[in-house]
């Protein structure tokens, strides 16, 4: 067994390497992972992962008018990735959903998840642009550049 510390790259080569095809599906002609998918990916490399959900942050705009944003935080071994997402409508174009259920405020922290895991590799090609090719993908990675 090796003493080697993990880093963000050895965590990066791992996740980006999976062919995340057959755990994707579109909706609304946009391609997702379900969170639940990708959680059981990343844990069948990373076990050791864990991710906590802080609280939410609502801005009002108004008496009784308002959104919300919230948080996530995934960690693997000692490393750490943090990001937000507004609770916002699943269609296109997604705006921000104004005093929203705990149901919205539930599905934007599995969506957040998703994004969070995807700072470490996983998945990160869904919010990529189109004009990247997998080859100059593959290229960046091995530090090339474009």
């Amino acid at each position: 067994m090796s003493n080697k510390k993990l880093t963000y790259g050895d965590i990066w080569k791992k996740l980006r390497a999976i062919d995340t095809k057959s755990i994707q599906y579109k909706k609304s002609g946009l391609d997702y992972i379900a969170w639940s998918d990708c959680w059981a990916t990343l844990m069948s490399v990373y076990p050791e992962a864990t991710y906590e959900f802080p609280a939410p942050v609502f801005y009002r705009s108004g008496e009784n008018e308002g959104t919300c944003e919230v948080h996530c935080k995934v960690t693997i071994g000692d490393l750490i990735r943090e990001m937000s997402l507004p609770v916002m409508t699943s269609m296109m174009p997604m705006k921000s959903i104004p005093n929203p259920s705990s149901r919205d405020i539930n599905d934007a922290k599995q969506r957040c998840l998703v994004k969070t895991i995807a700072m470490f590799g996983l998945g990160l090609h869904l919010w990529e642009k189109k004009s990247v090719s997998p080859t100059k993908v593959e290229m960046h990675e091995e530090g090339i550049g474009f």
